[in-house]
């Protein structure tokens, strides 16, 4: 007879959310495996990793970012500590007007809103380098995560705890409940609970197939700029973050119509056509790629256990704050999983599964 290895918890997705999870449950003294499919595009794997504070045409600051900043940028550096590895920077960010409205928008919030987040730099820019005849503003307390390095760094962490296998989870055909775990024969593996975080592929699992994903795809290029040395991440109608050397990202579009991972001219042009109406210099692009961000209506992430199969958890609908996000977020799962707290009412599983269908 094989010999069964048990755990504590299984996650199935090693993007933003489950390692963020492994993370916080292996520091807990957790029994760990994260299963992942190692798909060479994912939502996760393209993310530019930005931490914009303030976003938007109405100027809105990030939903609790004094609370998810803190806890993040701890978070990221312990875990830089332990990989070896250098993934997250703290930088400031430049926000360029494109109309008179956002100009107006400025002048009404910055002093009520976010007095503390903003300045504005004289001059905001290089005008040789960017179009800044309409004005700006510089925000502090903006990140980036470099996020392939910060997946990567925390797989070979758990490879070389061997928490870690490469592998595609059927969640119909795979999985076995006994009365206090749940089993996957064809592994040998067994688990008291098995979480997913599989981004938007949960759309197929049967298991979470009620719940209200909208899908928006978006599309990133890699371009080559050279002589630029700007360093913030700019903002005007799409953002331009520098990677290394002479080489930026820039995106993002928001599709909700081709949910698929195929880049497309149209969004290479439109996001080439918007740099041009501030980045005065020319570009190369060298890579361009598109995934689907798990996006799930309310824009709110989803967490819990199946009302049904509590051996079945959630954790998902990040879309493009994982960054920011599931740090603090994973904390607060495991919290909920070990009892010390209830699930807050607006990220609560139970709310989005509909068990009559």
């Amino acid at each position: 007879m094989p010999t069964w290895k048990l755990f504590d918890l299984i996650i199935v997705g090693q993007g933003l959310a489950g390692t963020a999870l492994a993370w916080t449950l292996l520091r807990r003294s957790y029994r760990v495996l994260v299963i992942d499919r190692c798909e060479p595009i994912t939502s996760s794997k393209i993310a530019a990793g930005l931490i914009t504070p303030i976003t938007g045409l109405r100027l809105v600051v990030s939903w609790r970012l004094d609370e998810f900043l803190p806890f993040a940028t701890r978070f990221y550096r312990s875990v830089e500590q332990q990989t070896a590895a250098h993934f997250f920077e703290l930088k400031p960010m430049l926000r360029l007007f494109s109309s008179e409205q956002e100009q107006e928008q400025y002048r009404q919030r910055s002093q009520t809103h976010f007095p503390d987040l903003v300045s504005v730099p004289e001059p905001l820019a290089d005008p040789n380098d960017f179009e800044i005849s309409q004005g700006g503003f510089e925000m502090t307390g903006g990140a980036q995560l470099d996020v392939p390095t910060y997946l990567n760094a925390s797989r070979h962490c758990l490879e070389n705890q061997n928490s870690f296998l490469e592998a595609d989870v059927d969640p119909v055909k795979d999985l076995e409940f006994q009365s206090e775990e749940v089993q996957l024969p064809r592994w040998n593996l067994a688990a008291k609970k098995i979480i997913f975080c599989e981004g938007i592929r949960s759309q197929q699992n049967p298991w979470f197939q009620t719940v209200p994903f909208e899908g928006a795809k978006g599309e990133i290029l890699t371009l080559k700029i050279p002589g630029l040395t700007e360093r913030r991440v700019v903002h005007r109608g799409v953002w331009l973050a520098h990677w290394k050397d002479d080489l930026y990202r820039a995106g993002s579009t928001y599709d909700r119509e081709h949910l698929n991972c195929e880049p497309t001219n149209a969004g290479r042009e439109e996001i080439c056509a918007r740099l041009s109406e501030f980045l005065k210099r020319p570009v190369e692009v060298v890579d361009h790629r598109a995934a689907v961000r798990p996006v799930i209506r309310g824009r709110l992430p989803i967490m819990g256990l199946h009302p049904e199969q509590p051996q079945l958890g959630f954790f998902n609908g990040f879309a493009s704050k994982g960054s920011l996000q599931t740090p603090w977020m994973a904390d607060h799962f495991v919290n909920i999983l070990e009892g010390s707290v209830p699930v807050e009412k607006q990220l609560d599983l139970s709310r989005k599964i509909d068990l009559r269908s």
